[in-house]
């Protein structure tokens, strides 16, 4: 179901979501109305069981997204953290997402675009994009939880990022593995995430939000009763994920399209 508002464009092809954001004068920037939009398609994306992946591309050409609006930043007191703040939070709402979540960037990646970008399961970019997190250079603290690089990048760059404020190039972040992927241009773009998209749709559905979750419990795990072992404790947190996998339809349907040589019609139930 296609949802158009003014900074945010959302449309599904071949069961893939296609989240723009549509603020290209701005740098895609992440202002109040742009993060109620991320939020509300990704919510879609994550109910509709057409949707097998989405990916997250910003409009324009110059920018995935340049982070905050400082704009609004400065004529509205964001002090501290407020609950305002949160909830209007976007990018939380794709790290939610349970489908698997695809970053498609060109250009400048930045601060809370970084936080997107890092929200996202997989991250494409074009050689001319840049990224970086410069909050410190504002006074501002990027916020060290699941959509800061010292999850996945190791501590050393997480730390260059994080205390320099610096760009850096999108080689460099392909070194890193900051990104999976690096292209020429944005056509090139678009047709590697259309084939990385194909690629995971060849999997179940209900397997890939499984492993997904399985990972990111890992990542986030909550501390294990007395005596437990983490590796135990995963299996507890994750157990209704995997028996639904186990007792599901589509269980059936990999095994008969594999022997009838065709390609599964996963039914995402």
């Amino acid at each position: 179901m296609p949802m158009t508002t003014p900074t945010v464009k959302y449309e599904v092809k071949d069961r893939v979501a296609w989240i723009t954001l549509n603020r290209p004068e701005a740098l895609n920037a992440l202002n109040r109305e742009i993060q109620h939009g991320i939020g509300e398609a990704a919510r879609m994306a994550n109910h509709d069981d057409n949707v097998l992946v989405l990916v997250v591309i910003g409009e324009g050409g110059r920018a995935f997204c340049a982070g905050a609006d400082l704009k609004e930043m400065s004529a509205r007191d964001f002090g501290a953290t407020t609950d305002e703040q949160w909830t209007l939070s976007g990018s939380q709402e794709i790290y939610n997402c349970k489908k698997a979540v695809i970053a498609a960037i060109d250009g400048y990646c930045l601060a809370g675009g970084l936080q997107l970008a890092s929200r996202c399961d997989l991250r494409v970019a074009t050689e001319k994009s840049r990224f970086g997190m410069p909050e410190a250079r504002r006074s501002l603290t990027a916020v060290a939880t699941v959509d800061t690089a010292e999850y996945f990048v190791p501590v050393g760059e997480a730390k260059w990022i994080l205390l320099t404020g610096s760009h850096m190039t999108a080689k460099r972040a392909y070194d890193i593995g900051l990104i999976q992927a690096l292209v020429p241009d944005r056509a090139a773009l678009i047709t590697h995430i259309e084939w990385l998209a194909n690629e995971i749709k060849q999997c179940a559905p209900l397997a890939v939000q499984t492993l997904k979750a399985v990972i990111d419990e890992g990542r986030n795990l909550p501390t294990p009763p007395t005596g437990v072992r983490p590796i135990d404790h995963i299996r507890t947190l994750t157990k209704d994920a995997f028996d639904r996998v186990a007792t599901s339809e589509d269980r059936l349907e990999g095994p008969k399209a594999f022997a009838e040589k065709r390609q599964p019609n996963w039914k995402n139930r």
